[in-house]
């Protein structure tokens, strides 16, 4: 009798494993992915150009990229000003200048640096416009050690495009600063309909090299200029392909692949790679 018993415990032990395995699994929290914080943008505007530097190796020593020798690269951050104001998250103007008096939206890169390639719509509006939204902040990240690759994840895009001549750009700050300066958006294992700016020459026809960088420029319209992000890069510019009034397509993917040194081909495997999705496309 005891050893029926004692073959029952077994049974209901491994069962017991195969679920708990199983519910790890489908809650997309298994060892293998380290749910990673998504920080907050802060008021950059009016602090030293150290403070800035500080908060940047705050986040990378905080990050999945933690490298004692890490520094903030002198081509990306290299030309901020100290005490200058920081175009603000509600990139509006008031009165014929920028917004600097509320969390800054480059901070949103600056305190993310897993986010190697973020997203971000490009244009300034008037806050009293009735066309305004402000700008969009990533909802979530992970990382996945077995597959070195990121997960971002947006919920949508809210600004049209399609029907107001504007457009959305991938932005490569962290990517440059962390030394993943090349990268290359493989369409066949992505689901968003990408329509960019260029149709012929872009990120997913050809290997981008990152050029953004932090500097002081007059954009803002505030005498003596604001720390801002640039530049205009065309080949990284897209379409939001939402169409107004119809239904959104649910999860749609964006794969990105970074390398280090230029790579030999296109299907060279990545340093690292990164999965934007986008809930509501």
């Amino acid at each position: 009798m005891k050893y029926k018993f004692a073959f029952f415990c077994i049974i209901l032990f491994i069962l017991c494993l195969i679920f708990q395995l199983n519910l790890k699994s489908s809650t997309g929290t298994s060892s293998d992915y380290t749910e990673i914080k998504v920080n907050a943008p802060i008021l950059l505007s009016y602090k030293s150009k150290q403070e800035i530097y500080d908060l940047r190796k705050n986040a990378v020593a905080n990050s999945i990229f933690r490298n004692p020798n890490y520094e903030p690269s002198n081509k990306v951050f290299g030309q901020i000003e100290n005490f200058k104001p920081w175009v603000s998250m509600n990139a509006c103007f008031i009165d014929n200048k920028a917004v600097v008096t509320e969390p800054s939206e480059e901070a949103r890169f600056i305190l993310n640096p897993e986010i190697l390639v973020a997203i971000e719509y490009v244009y300034g509006a008037y806050c009293n416009a009735g066309d305004y939204v402000p700008n969009i902040q990533a909802k979530s990240v992970r990382y996945s050690k077995s597959k070195n690759e990121i997960t971002v994840v947006y919920d949508k895009l809210i600004n049209e495009t399609l029907s107001n001549n504007t457009v959305y750009s991938f932005k490569g700050l962290n990517a440059r600063d962390l030394g993943y300066k090349y990268a290359y958006i493989d369409k066949s294992k992505s689901t968003y309909n990408l329509i960019f700016a260029d149709k012929d020459t872009n990120i997913s026809t050809s290997i981008a090299e990152f050029q953004d960088f932090l500097h002081c420029g007059d954009s803002c319209r505030h005498e003596g200029g604001c720390n801002n992000g640039s530049p205009r890069q065309p080949m990284l510019d897209f379409e939001n392909s939402h169409v107004k009034n119809t239904p959104y397509q649910k999860n749609k993917e964006i794969y990105i692949k970074f390398w280090k040194k230029m790579p030999n081909t296109l299907q060279d495997k990545p340093d690292i790679s990164e999965r934007i999705i986008i809930e509501n496309a």
